[in-house]
């Protein structure tokens, strides 16, 4: 094997890791993904000390069926969401949809 096959080899079994280690887009309308982590929703904002929403996100969760919160809304740490802290809903992973305005959590673990 020459010198180019050999860097074409490495390159693209660099390029199929790096894919395969990457997260994957959110779902569309219509799809469902499962064991997606909440931090790509949610994200503590360490200068209002509160979890913000970063996308709109609506729950048909059983801990919290019915709940919706707007993008960008800003909740204190310990504040309920159905029957879960927002801290322990952050470090979630959950199964997750989309409606085209809003992601919607059907479970998590």
């Amino acid at each position: 094997m020459n010198l180019f096959a050999a860097r074409r080899c490495l390159l693209i079994g660099l390029a199929g890791l790096i894919t395969a280690c990457s997260e994957g887009p959110l779902p569309t309308i219509g799809r469902t993904h499962g064991d997606v982590p909440m931090s790509r929703l949610i994200a503590f904002d360490s200068q209002q000390k509160c979890y913000r929403f970063l996308e709109n996100v609506a729950f048909e969760a059983p801990f919290a069926d019915g709940m919706a919160y707007q993008q960008t809304t800003c909740l204190n740490a310990g504040k309920k969401i159905g029957r879960k802290t927002i801290d322990e809903v952050a470090e979630l992973h959950v199964s997750l949809t989309s409606d085209g305005e809003y992601y919607i959590v059907k479970g998590g673990y």
